[in-house]
């Protein structure tokens, strides 16, 4: 049955829809922040304990989305590791389909990275949408994993791909999926969901592709090349605004873009970080969206790939380097704190129920914090499953912590009873 091209205009906000699900890159908006209460206050001194583990995933770096009763996540191909696929599994670990998504990234650090995206669609007609480390874009059938329609997106709009392979997780908004490409044919382009056609084309500009996940604002989404961020209108693809991001932080000039994290937004006010040294700045858009302003710049915190978090006017996440926890202000961008952890590394941080959730990379340690004026961590433990780097963002869903470690995931009850 041919689909009409609106078809997924009826996406909308998770939170509307399920409110304990999550879908995508940490969630709503990529916020880092979930909806769940009544979870635990603190751990056992012992450690939490899994309801499961399944450790016989393939390698990778993507966090796990969590949609009604299943579980989608990027893995090596089980039948051919030059091969990325999607795997979904049900809420108690077991797999239920596997499907290839394209060659994986072969130049560095060869494993999938990028968290599949759910769009909701009439009468069950559910899709996910991942790019692969080589910029192919895919769009699957949640149901069953059955292909819909692919794009070798970068190729077609001659995108030269950096050094660790494309990283974005794709935003997706009336019915269209949009990509940044930093291309020598177009910035970024979005295309229809329900078949795959060009929606529109933002013309080319002079900047390279970063690893950033893009959110949005209203109609406008807010994306991060090597050096810009831009705002473009989602309806017709026309920049609206941009700002030179490496001038605005006062940080270190980064010339390679390295840039990875979603930007954290409150109100018509968005914070930008990037790792090394090249610190953060707060943007305000103007009424309208047809301009933007700086409002400050701070070099203290330049999170890598681990993002931060917003709360209660606070922004908190750890440096490139991972030698200090930081809390900054959003109103003046002053550093509240800097200070250490037990000489772990850095974390991915997200937040609910009161409390922060720390996944830090050196030693694997899950750590649950207090936000506040001083860094205060409750309760710890090591994660002792899994393979490669501690660098998949946990998940918290319907009272569960889900924590991806390589070719291993694990469901923690954080429930309180």
């Amino acid at each position: 049955m041919r689909l009409s091209l609106t078809l997924f205009a009826v996406f909308c906000c998770s939170s509307v829809l399920f409110a304990e699900d999550v879908f995508r890159f940490r969630g709503d908006n990529s916020q880092g922040r979930y909806n769940e209460p009544g979870l635990l206050d603190s751990w056992p001194a012992e450690g939490l304990k899994p309801k499961w583990v399944n450790s016989e995933l393939g390698e990778g770096w993507s966090s796990v989305i969590k949609v009604k009763d299943r579980l989608y996540l990027s893995c090596l191909d089980s039948k051919d590791s030059s091969k990325e696929s999607v795997v979904c599994l049900n809420l108690n670990g077991k797999q239920l389909w596997e499907q290839t998504v394209g060659a994986v990234w072969s130049r560095s650090y060869q494993f999938p990275r990028v968290t599949p995206t759910y769009v909701v669609g009439e009468n069950g007609d559910d899709r996910l949408l991942t790019l692969s480390g080589n910029g192919e874009l895919y769009c699957l059938a949640a149901a069953d994993g059955k292909y819909l329609w692919h794009k070798d997106a970068f190729k077609d709009y001659d995108a030269p791909i950096s050094m660790w392979g494309v990283s974005e997780n794709v935003e997706v908004k009336n019915g269209k999926v949009f990509v940044t490409l930093a291309g020598n044919k177009a910035l970024a382009v979005a295309y229809n969901i329900a078949d795959g056609s060009v929606a529109w084309e933002t013309a080319p500009q002079d900047d390279r592709v970063s690893y950033a996940t893009p959110i949005l604002y209203e109609n406008i989404l807010i994306t991060l090349t090597c050096r810009f961020v831009w705002g473009i209108d989602i309806d017709t693809g026309e920049v609206l605004w941009k700002s030179d991001f490496q001038e605005d932080s006062g940080g270190r000039v980064q010339r390679s873009g390295n840039n990875c994290n979603p930007h954290l937004l409150k109100g018509n006010q968005f914070f930008v970080t990037a790792g090394y040294t090249q610190g953060g700045a707060m943007y305000e858009i103007l009424p309208d969206g047809k301009g933007l302003e700086k409002r400050w710049g701070n070099r203290t915190l330049d999170s890598h790939h681990h993002a931060a978090v917003e709360v209660d006017g606070r922004i908190y996440g750890s440096t490139h380097d991972g030698k200090f926890y930081c809390c900054l202000d959003w109103e003046t961008g002053d550093t509240v704190y800097q200070t250490t952890w037990e000489n772990l590394g850095a974390a991915d941080t997200i937040y609910a129920d009161g409390k922060l959730y720390l996944y830090e990379e050196k030693r694997g340690t899950l750590g649950l914090a207090k936000p506040g004026d001083r860094f205060e961590v409750i309760s710890s433990f090591l994660v002792d499953f899994g393979t490669q780097q501690h660098w998949a963002h946990p998940v918290i869903s319907d009272g569960v912590l889900y924590v991806r470690h390589g070719n291993s995931l694990a469901a923690f009850d954080i429930a309180k009873k």
